[in-house]
This record gives structure tokens, sequence and C-alpha cells, in this order.
């Protein structure tokens, strides 16, 4: 009995540090997965990205603590696939999973 005690207090924090960094935005490494993304671009490339992503990781701060933990879940997956770590991803998997309307201009589908 006395092991199972020891062994519990052992796992049990383990498992509490998963559980705090999953209220955090993940982080990712913007400037390593924009070069890859972008070795074959052109001039604006590697920057460009660059700017989009911590747009994107801005704004996933923000607006973090809004999205539920199955959301932020299943969204953190697919900004993964493939080893490419992508904030804009996952702030667009975010905002389509919370029922996010893209608009678009009416005028230009006339």
């Amino acid at each position: 009995m006395r092991t199972f005690i020891f062994a519990l207090a052992a796992i049990v924090p383990a498992f509490a540090s998963d559980w705090a960094r999953a209220d955090d935005v993940p982080e990712f490494d913007i400037a390593r997965n924009c070069k890859a993304e972008t070795s074959d671009a052109g001039i604006e490339g590697p920057a460009r990205c660059t700017s989009d992503e911590t747009e994107a990781k801005n704004q996933l701060a923000k607006r973090w603590s809004s999205y539920s933990a199955s959301q932020k879940k299943e969204c953190v997956g697919e900004s993964v696939i493939g080893g490419d770590k992508s904030y804009v991803e996952l702030l667009t998997c975010l905002e389509m999973s919370a029922g996010g309307q893209f608009r678009s201009d009416p005028n230009r589908l006339r």
C-alpha cells in the first residue's frame, strides 16, 4: 500500500503539469517553420510567413480561453499534422470549430 501511495505521488504531479500546459497556447518555432515552408518561395516568403504566424499567435493568446478543451485538443492535433506547426492553421481550425463566419464581399460574386 505504501508503494502505491509513493507511485501515485510521483505520477499525479507529472499529469498536473500536462493539464496546466493544456491551458496555454502551444509553442511553435515560427522562424524554423516559416523557413521550411517558404524554402521555394519568392522574396517575401519567410518575412510574410513570419508576420502572419506572429499575428495569428497574438490572436490566439487573446482568445485562447474562449475555446473549449476539446476544440483546443482537436485543432492543436490538426495544426501539427505532417510536422509543420502553424498558428495560422490552429487559429483557422478554432474559428471554424467555434462556428466562425468567413465573410466575403457579396458584390464580388456578381
